[in-house]
């Protein structure tokens, strides 16, 4: 996996064996940062379920002002500071490590509102429908005009959200992009 842009574009990130992670594939982060490129520079964005960082390296590599990784997993952290450092783009992140239902609405109050928030969670992880309603309908930590970027399971049920700007599928894998109204700034 490595870096398809910006600053540290061509490096390559470690994810460790053995995490139940699924990095974002280039494919489809190639897909993601090609519709928001012009939103990145200067942005305060927020990767939720962050992994090994990937996403948020990217946009961290375009120039987005602030990053933050919401992560989980100890191991998962040790991957995304690790992947800061060898790409020299720690200053313009923070690593928050727990679950994102309860650490998202803390970072957001610090460092946000976001102007771009990516969503990947687990697939079919029951806690997604609450979280997106968290953050596209009631724009919780979202700039006013702000992004919200999901990735979840084609099969996953997302109730009670309006419709997309646009969605692109990839196999099992769908990335959908929602507009918020937000909080302002």
């Amino acid at each position: 996996m490595r870096v398809i842009g910006g600053s540290a574009g061509s490096l390559r990130l470690q994810c460790p064996r053995g995490l139940r992670i699924r990095p974002t594939a280039d494919i489809i982060r190639e897909t993601l940062f090609n519709s928001v490129g012009p939103r990145i520079a200067g942005a305060a964005c927020c990767d939720l379920y962050a992994g090994c960082g990937s996403v948020g390296i990217e946009a961290a590599s375009r120039d987005a002002h602030v990053v933050v990784f919401i992560e989980r997993s100890r191991r998962a952290v040790q991957a995304i500071e690790a992947n800061l450092a060898h790409t020299g783009l720690s200053e313009q992140a923070v690593v928050v490590r727990g679950k994102v239902e309860d650490r998202y609405a803390g970072a957001a109050e610090r460092w946000g509102p976001f102007d771009l928030v990516f969503a990947d969670p687990p697939y079919g992880m029951p806690e997604l429908p609450v979280m997106a309603r968290r953050l596209i309908v009631n724009g919780e930590g979202v700039a006013e005009g702000g992004l919200v970027v999901l990735q979840h399971s084609g099969h996953q049920e997302l109730g009670g959200l309006p419709e997309p700007l646009k969605s692109k599928s990839f196999g099992e894998s769908v990335l959908c992009f929602f507009e918020v109204a937000g909080e302002g700034r």
